[in-house]
C-alpha cells in the first residue's frame, strides 16, 4: 500500500502535449524498461515503431542489472542503467547527472504503480508520456485510437499499442541482440555438441521452477525418444553441483555465466524445452521449436506463449508424456 501511495503522489504530473506528431524531427525518446530479460525482448515493436518514424531519434532505454546484458547489445539504442527496483531513490541524482537533454518523450512499458517506475517520470518531466496503462493515469496519454489486447502475445500488444498512437504499426516480433561468444563457441565444439535441445527448468520464481526430480523425468523422456539434450545450468544456483550430478547421466552439462551464454546456445540448438520466458522468447525470436511449460492458470493465456511457428504449451504438473510433445522437434506438424 505504501508503494502506491508514493508511485501516486510521483504521477500527479500532465502532459505539455498530446500527439506524438507535436514532437520534433529528432525527439528524445526514452523508454522505461526497467523489468525483466524476457520483457524486453517482448518490446521490439516499440523500439521498431519509433525508429521507423523517426529514423534519427535519440532512444534511450532505461534498465537496471537485470537486464542490461541484453540491452547494452542492441545497436537501436542508447542505455542507462540504474541501481536496482529498492534503490528507487537514487534514480533522480542520476538520472540529472546523465541526462543533458530535454526529454520529448516518455514510454512506460509497464505498471508504474511501483516507485522505482514512477519516479522517472517525475524526474524527467517529459513534454509527453504514452504507453502500459494508459486509461488508468492521467499522466499517461490515452491513444486516439481504441485497440483490443485480450489474449494475444506481449509484442502483438505492443505493436498494437503503437499504431493506437499514431506509429505506423510494426511487426509483433521477438527481437535478439547477440554479441560474439569466443567462449560458448570452444565450449561447443569441445563437448562436440551437436543436434541438441535445450532444457532449461529454472524460472524467475521458485514456484513456477521445475524440481530435479521433474526435470529427470522430463529429460529421460526426450533420451528416450532420440534426442540429444544440453541443460543449461546458471553460475547462480546455489546447489549448482547438486544439479548438474542428478541431470548428467540424462544430458549434457553447460554451465552459463549469462543470458548471452544461453543465448549462444540457443541459437545454435534444434528445439527449446523452458519454463523462463526470456528463453521462450529467444527461441521464437529465432523461430527455433519450443516447448514452454507454464502454471495451469496460464496454459490458456498467450501473453508469454512461445511463438515460433512449431511450438507446445504443456503445465508444470503434468503428466510428462502429456506435457513433452517431442513431435514437434521431428515433424512439419504444428501443435499448440
Amino acid at each position: 500500500m505504501l508503494k502506491k501511495l508514493i508511485s501516486s503522489i510521483l504521477n500527479r504530473r500532465v502532459n505539455k502535449l498530446s500527439s506524438i506528431n507535436s514532437l520534433p524531427e529528432k525527439p528524445n525518446v526514452f523508454i522505461n524498461a526497467t523489468f525483466q530479460i524476457g520483457d524486453y525482448f517482448a518490446m521490439s515493436p516499440i523500439i521498431e515503431a519509433v525508429k521507423a518514424k523517426w529514423p534519427e531519434a535519440n532512444v534511450v532505454v532505461l534498465c537496471t542489472k537485470k537486464n542490461e546484458d541484453v540491452v547494452k547489445y542492441d545497436t537501436r539504442v542508447n542505455y542507462i542503467c540504474l541501481p536496482k527496483e529498492r534503490e528507487w531513490y537514487k534514480y533522480p541524482k542520476i538520472l540529472k547527472e546523465k541526462i543533458n537533454c530535454n526529454v520529448d518523450l516518455l514510454i512506460e512499458v509497464s505498471s508504474i504503480e511501483k516507485p522505482h517506475r514512477s519516479i522517472v517520470g517525475f524526474t524527467l518531466k517529459p513534454d509527453l508520456t504514452i504507453g502500459h496503462d494508459c486509461y488508468q493515469h492521467n499522466c499517461i496519454q490515452n491513444p486516439p485510437i481504441q485497440f483490443n489486447n485480450d489474449n494475444i502475445s506481449k509484442p502483438e500488444c505492443w505493436s498494437k499499442l503503437m499504431a493506437a498512437y499514431g506509429f505506423a504499426q510494426p511487426p509483433a516480433l521477438f527481437k535478439v541482440f547477440a554479441k560474439e561468444n569466443d567462449k560458448m563457441d570452444m565450449l561447443i565444439n569441445s563437448k562436440n555438441l551437436k543436434d541438441y535441445l535445450v532444457f532449461n527448468p529454472f524460472a524467475s520464481r521458485n514456484s513456477r521452477s521445475l524440481s530435479i526430480k521433474k526435470s529427470i523425468d522430463i529429460l529421460t523422456k526426450l533420451k528416450n525418444d532420440g534426442f540429444n539434450c544440453v541443460f543449461i545450468l546458471p553460475s547462480y544456483i546455489k546447489n549448482k553441483d547438486e544439479w548438474e550430478s542428478q541431470l548428467a547421466p540424462v544430458s549434457r552439462v553447460c554451465c552459463v555465466d549469462s543470458i548471452q551464454d544461453a543465448i549462444y546456445l540457443i541459437k545454435q540448438s534444434k528445439g527449446v524445452i523452458s519454463v523462463d520466458t526470456a528463453i521462450i522468447h529467444i527461441a521464437s525470436a529465432y523461430n527455433i521449436p519450443t516447448i514452454g511449460l507454464f502454471k495451469e492458470s496460464q496454459l490458456e493465456c498467450k501473453l508469454w506463449h512461445p511463438q515460433s511457428a512449431k511450438k507446445h504449451v504443456g503445465a508444470l504438473t503434468g503428466n510428462v508424456e502429456d506435457i513433452i510433445n517431442s513431435q514437434i522437434f521431428t515433424t512439419n506438424e504444428q501443435s499448440h
